[in-house]
């Protein structure tokens, strides 16, 4: 999308600093858990994944965020660090906003507002997607996820370890999942990551409470 498209446009327009675009390629990081001070960012293009690390090396998925989203270190605003880190899944481009600005900017109410709607919608995908893990089993999760992004019957795990990390599931708990899905006929599996769904109908079986909780909005 174009900056001048973009929900925070009407708030930055005036500021020369905050229309600069910043771009990053696939896999480079944006915002580290370590980092102290940082500004605020905005994507305008692409997609940012949001990953914390474990105490023995374990990686979490925590949040991904899209064109027309915050990104960074947000939990500083409310006098935390969530020791995460903003890595880019594809390339992106993001604005900056320094802190000076963006503490101006927040005495608008109508940017207030513009901030926490944005804000509240993130926490609140994140609260689901995190009782989904409690919720549904792994095999019930699994068959949803190839249920929502399989085209023409065919999803591609371009990345098997992010597919886990979306999933809340063990690698070799998605292997195990698989295997017993081939054994049922109820999909194919390659090692390029191509599943392809042949009993779509038994997939949506198992998936079916999952995707009613997923399709649960107004």
């Amino acid at each position: 999308m174009k900056l001048e498209d973009s929900g925070i446009y009407p708030f930055i327009k005036d500021y020369p600093k905050c229309k600069i675009l910043y771009r990053f390629g696939k896999g480079e990081c944006i915002t580290n858990s370590i980092a102290h001070n940082e500004d605020y960012w905005y994507v305008i293009e692409g997609q940012i994944e949001v990953v914390a690390t474990s105490h023995n090396g374990r990686r979490i998925h925590v949040d991904d965020n899209v064109e027309d989203e915050w990104t960074g270190h947000l939990s500083k605003y409310w006098g935390q660090n969530l020791y995460c880190d903003c890595i880019a899944v594809t390339p992106c481009a993001c604005i900056r906003i320094p802190n000076p600005i963006f503490n101006n900017l927040i005495k608008n109410k109508d940017f207030k507002l513009f901030f926490y709607f944005k804000m509240s919608s993130r926490l609140y995908d994140m609260y689901r997607r995190r009782l989904s893990y409690d919720l549904f089993t792994p095999r019930q999760r699994f068959a949803a996820h190839l249920i929502l992004d399989a085209e023409d019957n065919d999803c591609y795990m371009e990345n098997v370890s992010k597919t886990c990390d979306e999933l809340g599931i063990s690698r070799r708990n998605l292997y195990n999942i698989i295997s017993d899905f081939e054994a049922l006929k109820i999909i194919s599996y390659e090692q390029t990551g191509l599943v392809s769904i042949r009993d779509r109908e038994q997939l949506r079986n198992i998936a079916q409470p999952a995707l009613e909780f997923n399709e649960n909005r107004d």
